[in-house]
């Protein structure tokens, strides 16, 4: 017996040798290895264009470590004779795009099948289908392409196909997305490109036309589609107002919200839906009609003094402004009876807060929020800003019961959030509570 374990000890030890010198063969190549790559991406990018080469529109790279290799080439020369991006790819996915409103998707995937290439598409129920069919089943469209060559079937060509929605590209997120791909583990929202035609490496390849550009938007790209289906249980529990007065409300907070938009836009300031505007699209996909304001979010390290001028010159006058940029400011601009008010963000440690200021006192209160990032989104077929995770957001200003409408909201004591934040000195009031 005990020779018995002797061996199993022995064997157990070669096992772990074994997958020891897998480990540093992976991890750490030898330095000839590390010059050599991987896959033959020029070869299968090849391939695949000439595939492509009569199809109606173009395919166009948008892998970022292959774009971000050809912004450190502006200069390299083609005749020089070396390959200087394709040659140095070591992923296992390369990634394409394509416009899905340009070329007939199923077309390509037939055209890749017959020419040798394993071919896999992804669908996604069309995201518009129920704004242009209410109540009929959703259109599928194909969102996601996946090619692999039998002669290297370790590398995947991964073809992104862009959307166009509202005054923007959209693309769908991938069910099951994994490390080797470089787009698909969330929806995007892109401003709408151009591409362009450059040689690299010999190809002749399509690019987005400001590669700087897309690889930003690239990383602020992350979309979250409203929920439609708690949109349609709220207003089954809570119909829907259809009076005209809040009819006439909704259309007047949809001008000032596209108004509001312009302005920031034109100026480089991100913003966000903030408050009973974020509470509305998170719960039911909509303008509460009650509320009577539209609410933005915007982080005091993105301000500019030129919002006050650039607000009125679009029409919107100054209606107040509550504290000072390096404490609880706050803007707010008149639209008929309808407001737009401006809350600043301050990070303070692991939270944010922005600030309120009682007209009437001098007293001064403190929102907090739990950190957050942006994220695009759709209100009013108008592309804005939600903070995402949204959950955490409003629960931490409304609670957990959300869900539940509150007709009679007051901004000095309902919010679970709010914290006494002093009083503003009475000398410094002509400067912290200008009311117009």
């Amino acid at each position: 017996m005990r020779r018995w374990q002797i061996v199993k000890c022995l064997g157990l030890i070669c096992v772990i040798f074994v997958l020891f010198q897998f480990f540093l063969w992976f991890h750490f190549p030898s330095k000839g290895d590390r010059d050599l790559p991987t896959y033959d991406v020029k070869q299968m990018v090849k391939k695949v264009l000439t595939v492509w080469k009569d199809l109606e529109d173009t395919l166009f790279v948008i892998e970022p470590e292959i774009l971000y290799k050809i912004l450190e080439q502006e200069n390299y020369s083609d005749n020089e004779g070396r390959c200087a991006v394709f040659c140095h790819i070591t992923r296992k996915a390369v990634t394409f795009g394509v416009f899905g409103h340009r070329v007939a998707i199923p077309m390509v995937l037939s055209k890749f099948r017959r020419s040798g290439f394993a071919a896999v598409d992804a669908k996604e129920d069309n995201p518009d289908s129920h704004l242009k069919n209410p109540g009929s089943s959703p259109h599928q469209i194909i969102t996601h392409i996946f090619l692999q060559d039998m002669e290297q079937p370790e590398l995947t060509i991964h073809v992104v196909v862009f959307y166009p929605r509202s005054g923007f590209l959209w693309t769908s997120q991938i069910q099951m997305p994994t490390s080797d791909l470089s787009f698909g583990a969330t929806a995007g929202a892109f401003d709408i490109f151009e591409t362009r035609s450059i040689t690299i490496d010999g190809l002749l390849i399509s690019v987005p036309k400001s590669i700087r550009h897309f690889l930003h938007m690239k990383q602020n790209s992350h979309f979250l589609e409203c929920n439609n289906d708690r949109a349609k249980m709220f207003y089954t529990q809570y119909p829907k107002d259809e009076t005209e007065e809040a009819q006439r409300f909704q259309r007047k907070a949809r001008q000032l919200l596209v108004k509001g938009k312009e302005v920031l836009d034109n100026l480089g300031v991100r913003f966000w839906l903030s408050s009973g505007t974020c509470l509305g699209w998170f719960r039911q996909c909509d303008i509460i009609s009650y509320s009577k304001d539209v609410d933005f979010g915007i982080w005091i390290k993105d301000h500019k003094p030129e919002i006050i001028d650039a607000m009125e010159r679009a029409g919107l006058p100054l209606k107040h402004v509550f504290g000072k940029v390096s404490d609880s400011y706050e803007l707010s601009f008149k639209a008929g009876e309808v407001k737009l008010d401006i809350f600043f963000f301050y990070e303070e440690g692991d939270t944010m807060w922005n600030g309120g200021t009682d007209a009437s006192s001098g007293e001064k209160l403190k929102y907090v929020f739990p950190k957050f990032d942006l994220c695009w989104t759709l209100l009013l077929d108008i592309r804005v800003r939600v903070p995402c995770p949204t959950q955490p957001y409003i629960e931490a200003n409304y609670g957990k019961q959300w869900d539940i409408p509150v007709k009679s909201w007051d901004w000095k004591s309902n919010a679970f959030n709010v914290r006494p934040n002093g009083v503003w000195p009475k000398s410094e009031w002509k400067e912290v509570i200008q009311v117009y």
